[in-house]
C-alpha cells in the first residue's frame, strides 16, 4: 500500500482531516524530542498571557518564534547529527503534506510549499494549548513524539549535556532519575492531552456533540488539517512531558505570492 492510500481523509464539517500512524526510527525520535526541549521557548505556558505583558515583553516573545526548518538560525543551537534528524524528519513530512494536498485538494504534490516547524511541549498540569486556529496559514501537520509517562524535564540533570536518551523496556533511561510522576498532582486520567477539533462553521443551532471531534493522541499520530481549523487540547495530566512537533504550510500561487504590492 503506498501514501496516498495509506493516509486517511475523514470530512468532519465538510473539513477534510487527514490521519495516519508514523513511528520514526527511535533514534530519531528522541532526538526530536531533545531538540525541541532545547528551545528558548518550548512550553506551552509560556505562549499566553500576552495581554499584560509589557511592549518589551512582547517584543522579547516575539524574537524566540523560531523555525526548526531554518538551519541557518539552527547551527548555533544544534549539535551536527540534530540538524541531520531535522533534515530527515523535513523529508518525511514532506511527503505526507504533498500525499495531503493532492488527496485532500486536488492540488499537485509538486507545488512549491513554504513551512515552520515548531515544537509544543507540556508538564503535567501545566497550561494546555486554548482554543486557536493558524491565522494566515494554508494547513497544518502535527506528529506526536510522545504523550507522557517516558521523559521528564529537563531531560538531563546536568545542564547543556547532550548524552541521547536510551529506550529500555519500552521506556526511557533518562539523566534524571525521576520521571514527573513523583509530583502528587500528575494522574493518568483517561482525557489528559487529548486533542480537540472544533466546527469551524458559525451554525450555533447544531447540538456541541456534533461540533467537536476528540482525538486520543498516542505515539505516532499524525494529523493534517486546514489552517482554519479551530482546535484545542484538554489539560495534560500525566507524568512526563508530552511533546508534539508541528508544521505550518502555504502552498505558493500567483494570485497570493506574486501579483500583490506594497502600498504607497
Amino acid at each position: 500500500m503506498n501514501l496516498h492510500d495509506k493516509l486517511a481523509i475523514e470530512h468532519e464539517w465538510t473539513t477534510p482531516i487527514g490521519s495516519i500512524d508514523i513511528y520514526l526510527p527511535e533514534v530519531l525520535r528522541q532526538t526530536l524530542i531533545v531538540i525541541l526541549t532545547k528551545q528558548g521557548i518550548v512550553f506551552t505556558e509560556h505562549t499566553y498571557n500576552k495581554v499584560n505583558k509589557t511592549s518589551e515583553a512582547l517584543k522579547n516573545f516575539d524574537n524566540n518564534i523560531y523555525n526548526l526548518f531554518d538551519y541557518t538560525d539552527q547551527k548555533e543551537l544544534l549539535e551536527a547529527n540534530e540538524i541531520d534528524a531535522l533534515k530527515e524528519f523535513e523529508k518525511i513530512a514532506s511527503k505526507l503534506i504533498r500525499t495531503y494536498i493532492a488527496k485532500a485538494w486536488g492540488l499537485d504534490e509538486d507545488s512549491v510549499i513554504k513551512a515552520r516547524c515548531f515544537g509544543n511541549v507540556q508538564r503535567p498540569f501545566g497550561r494546555r494549548t486554548a482554543p486557536h486556529f493558524h491565522h494566515a496559514w494554508d494547513g497544518v501537520f502535527v506528529h506526536y513524539l510522545t504523550v507522557g509517562e517516558e521523559f521528564n524535564y529537563p531531560l538531563f540533570e546536568k545542564e547543556g549535556t547532550n548524552e541521547k536518551l536510551v529506550a529500555i523496556t519500552g521506556k526511557a533511561e533518562r539523566g534524571r532519575a525521576k520521571l514527573d510522576a513523583q509530583d502528587p498532582q500528575a494522574i493518568n486520567s483517561d482525557y489528559s492531552g487529548d486533542l480537540i477539533l472544533l466546527d469551524p462553521r458559525p451554525a450555533i443551532k447544531m447540538p456541541y456533540n456534533n461540533k467537536a471531534k476528540t482525538i486520543k493522541p498516542e505515539v505516532g499520530t499524525t494529523l493534517l488539517h486546514p489552517g482554519y481549523l479551530w482546535h484545542e487540547t484538554q489539560t495534560h495530566t500525566k507524568p512526563g512531558i508530552r511533546v508534539a512537533i508541528v508544521i505550518n504550510f502555504n502552498i505558493e500561487n500567483r494570485n497570493w505570492d506574486i501579483l500583490p504590492t506594497y502600498l504607497i
